[in-house]
């Protein structure tokens, strides 16, 4: 079973490819082609951009996956990813807010490029929907902490967000192309925290967010 777990993101990369449309897209942008050019990171397949058989991911991989949503979408993971141990009981903290912008490790786990379209995102003109920019940081930091958990022994688990405290410091533009960075801040137990970032080209932090991922136990069916 362990082998199971360690194998599943693995499989799901080798089996399917990085959208080639996505790579000349944001390589045709300085911005996000510093990013995905970066030798120290990977193009994978985004997880939650493929449709599975029982309707899993629906949204991201349909709904906001149109032109006048989010057509370009590519996750870049560290190559040395550095799996999380256990964090002492006690110390996983969340519910802190941000009062300041929060400092993101010098090479986070991962960096996920996106370009946001319009109309299809937008709530004030030109400017996407606060609960998008919350589902984006929602979806692309689950995905960080889904990488770091394959590596454990066990089947896999299905993973929620407990929780997940958002702060809107500026309003996010469309159409427009962003980075979003995604880094684990430790994990105790079934439980996860992690923390995002939405980025624009002049390094301004205009949403972040802290979350909480909790495994849910397999039940076993009779």
């Amino acid at each position: 079973m362990g082998q199971q777990q360690m194998d599943f993101m693995d499989k799901f990369i080798a089996a399917h490819a990085v959208p080639k449309e996505a790579l000349a897209h944001f390589a045709a942008n300085d911005f996000t082609n510093k990013h995905l050019s970066n030798p120290l990171y990977r193009p994978i397949p985004t997880y939650s951009r493929v449709l599975k058989d029982d309707g899993e991911d629906f949204f991201f991989s349909r709904t906001v996956a149109t032109p006048t949503t989010i057509p370009y979408l590519v996750t870049l993971q560290l190559k040395d990813f550095p799996f999380a141990e256990d964090s002492p009981k006690g110390t996983l903290k969340t519910g802190q807010g941000h009062k300041a912008v929060v400092k993101v490790p010098e090479n986070p786990d991962c960096v996920m490029l996106l370009h946001l379209a319009r109309p299809g995102v937008d709530g004030h003109p030109a400017t996407i929907h606060g609960g998008v920019a919350c589902a984006i940081l929602d979806e692309m930091m689950g995905l960080c902490v889904m990488l770091h958990h394959q590596h454990l022994e066990g089947a896999r688990e299905s993973l929620y967000t407990a929780g997940l405290n958002v702060t809107y410091r500026a309003p996010v533009p469309t159409p427009s192309d962003v980075i979003v960075k995604c880094w684990l801040e430790g994990r105790e137990g079934r439980k996860w925290k992690s923390r995002g970032q939405i980025i624009n080209k002049d390094g301004l932090v205009m949403t972040e967010a802290e979350g909480l991922w909790v495994l849910a136990r397999n039940e076993v069916k009779l």
